[in-house]
């Protein structure tokens, strides 16, 4: 006998549980007891759905399942069949399959076929809604970047093979790297590393710097500076080729091993292969030669050497004008065809142009020029209200002049000619008005900045800011107050510094002996008490008179000292170079003027050269040129002469206007 085992559903899935009870039928009671199908027939018929399971039937059976009986109302139309506990405590139904209709067996197997079906639904649903919980992401604690870096560590570290493997593969690499050159440059270039190298050449016509030379090394290349030097970087490490080149020059190359150090090569001469055209080069005013005179001509370049010789080659053909120029003198163009005869010599002039009054027209002229003779323009033409207190001041770069001047006719209001301040382009000739005064002296230019001093127009009563002393910055287009008075003794500018006393012309106000530098710092009284005319003995040496006694300032004292009298009442007049250098100042002996030169830093005086009716050094053209005038009968002139030496130069004829 077969038995068929009684299976519960404990499925809240309703479709499923109809499908069962449809072919399971009614649920057995907890006694065992079950109603047995009244025929065969009745179980091969597939119920519909509204006779599947009633809903009174399902109470019933409810009940059952509840009390373990089956309602007795169902009794009678079933038959309980026998049942038997199995070893697991469960029931099973009795049943002779053999004594079944081969219809309902047939039946009972397609039940059973569905029962799995249903079942393994059931299960497949269940196993699906787990998996969907299962298949929610998992959150994952990741270890920090420190931690896995510790791991890796302890990790090496606890291995001996890693540990001493990294250890002999790192020192092999490093004698590969340190006696094995290609390695090493290859491994060097990859990471980055360049190397770089200074080259020389020289001309070998003259052994002098030889500029625009072309160097190229490793796809590199520059030229040549004035100097004959060039700086290539960015050279890939190992042996490459350094090429130097120069157009009517033969060329040199020369293999050269690059390292990690800057390579600095021996200078290189380049032997000329065109046309020699030589130069010699002497200055205007002292006859000497001129060294480090540039001489280009198209790529052609040459330099002269301390004799003031250059030497420089040219490709044949080559029709470009020559240039010669020079810091601070004047710049020279020569045609080429007038330089291929012989040699080439050229005397060189300042630059900068010099500036006189002359009185040819019958007015004050201000005029322009080189100091030999040559580019003489009109600068500021006369109106015919100037007179012999007009002044002209230039810029030691000669860019710009300060011309004090009446032309204007301005007139304060007592109907008295005023004298205008102005600076003049010395190019173009546009000129800036600075200001009208009743009086203006000219103490100075320091670099961009113009020191002087003015009486302004108005009443010449007791008034504290009746004169002043003004610098006027053009750089920086400033114009500001260094000290006022109603009345000032004595003026000097020395350096940077200017030295003034106070009259007591003003009772409110305190008579001094001061100093401030031209800047507007350094201000500080050195004297107090009433001081007279300021009078300069020697470069380093002021004195002025008081009441009682005389004293004497000595420059960087912290106060004068009671002095002598002086041996001359009249004040020594220096000028000093444009960088501070030395001073120029005129001594008279045997009735003739001498010229001399005073050392800044040793305080030593160097005589310069002797001529009569010199008077006083009017200014300096540059650093190496000082003009001074001539007053005599004969002849009232302007002259130039260079520090170096050499014969004075007349310049021109001038009026016998103001210095200053």
């Amino acid at each position: 006998m077969a038995k068929i085992p009684i299976s519960e559903t404990g499925s809240d899935d309703a479709k499923a549980e109809e499908h069962v009870v449809q072919i399971m039928g009614p649920a057995q009671g907890f006694d065992g007891s079950m109603p047995v199908v009244k025929s065969a027939p009745e179980l091969s018929q597939k119920p519909s759905s509204e006779q599947a399971v009633s809903p009174e039937l399902s109470e019933k059976q409810q009940a059952a399942d509840f009390d373990g009986a089956a309602p007795q109302e169902e009794a009678s139309d079933v038959d309980v069949l026998p049942t038997t506990e199995g070893e697991d405590g469960s029931y099973e139904k009795d049943l002779d399959m053999e004594q079944l209709p081969e219809d309902f067996k047939a039946s009972s197997e397609q039940d059973e076929k569905a029962t799995a079906a249903a079942v393994d639904d059931i299960l497949h649903k269940d196993a699906d809604a787990a998996l969907g919980v299962l298949a929610a992401p998992a959150t994952v604690m990741k270890p920090s970047v420190f931690e896995r870096m510790k791991n890796a560590w302890f990790h090496w570290w606890d291995s001996p093979w890693s540990r001493y493997g990294t250890i002999m593969v790192g020192v092999l690499l490093a004698l590969v790297v340190i006696f094995a050159k290609p390695v090493r440059n290859m491994m060097l270039n990859t990471a980055g590393v360049r190397s770089s190298v200074l080259v020389s050449v020289l001309d070998g016509a003259t052994s002098l710097p030889l500029q625009n030379a072309v160097v190229k090394v490793d796809g590199v290349s520059g030229k040549t500076n004035d100097k004959g030097e060039v700086r290539l970087a960015g050279i890939h490490l190992g042996s490459h080729e350094v090429d130097r080149r120069k157009m009517a020059l033969a060329g040199v190359k020369k293999q050269v091993d690059f390292g990690m150090l800057i390579v600095e090569l021996s200078e290189f001469t380049l032997k000329p292969t065109g046309q020699k055209i030589s130069f010699v080069f002497t200055d205007y005013l002292s006859g000497k030669p001129v060294s480090d005179v540039s001489v280009t001509s198209g790529e052609a370049t040459a330099k002269s050497n301390k004799d003031g010789k250059a030497v420089m080659t040219i490709a044949p053909g080559s029709t470009a004008n020559i240039k010669i120029s020079k810091d601070s003198l004047r710049p020279e163009e020569i045609d080429i065809a007038d330089a291929q005869d012989g040699v080439v010599k050229r005397s060189l002039v300042p630059s900068a142009r010099a500036i006189f009054i002359t009185k040819e027209t019958g007015k004050f002229d201000v005029y322009k020029m080189h100091v030999d003779g040559k580019n003489r323009e009109l600068l500021l033409a006369g109106t015919g209200l100037e007179t012999q207190a007009m002044a002209v001041l230039p810029k030691p770069s000669g860019d710009k002049v300060a011309v004090v001047s009446s032309r204007d006719d301005k007139r304060n209001k007592d109907g008295y000619l005023l004298s205008g301040l102005f600076v003049l382009d010395t190019e173009s000739g546009d000129q800036v008005n600075i200001e009208y005064s009743e009086q203006v002296t000219l103490l100075g230019w320091r670099g961009d900045t113009l020191v002087y001093s003015q009486t302004v127009a108005g009443a010449s009563a007791a008034n504290a800011s009746r004169q002043k002393i003004i610098a006027y910055d053009f750089a920086a287009n400033k114009r500001f107050q260094l000290a006022n008075a109603n009345y000032f003794a004595g003026i000097e500018l020395i350096g940077n510094t200017v030295y003034y006393t106070v009259s007591a012309t003003d009772p409110n106000t305190k008579e001094t002996f001061s100093k401030v530098n031209t800047d507007g710092t350094g201000k500080k009284v050195l004297f107090s008490g009433d001081a007279w005319a300021l009078l300069r003995s020697d470069y380093t040496k002021l004195k002025f008179q008081t009441p009682s006694n005389w004293y004497e300032y000595t420059l960087g004292a912290s106060a004068p000292v009671e002095s002598t009298p002086p041996s001359s009442y009249s004040s020594r007049y220096f000028v000093d170079s444009p960088k501070l250098t030395v001073s120029a100042w005129v001594d008279v002996r045997d009735n003739a003027g001498v010229l001399l030169l005073r050392s800044l830093s040793d305080g030593k005086d160097k005589s310069l050269i002797t001529q009569k009716n010199m008077q006083v050094p009017s200014y300096w053209l540059n650093d190496s040129v000082i003009v001074y005038r001539i007053a005599g009968a004969s002849e009232v002139a302007e002259y130039a002469v260079n520090v170096a030496g050499g014969a004075p130069r007349k310049i021109a004829d001038v009026s016998l206007t103001s210095v200053r």
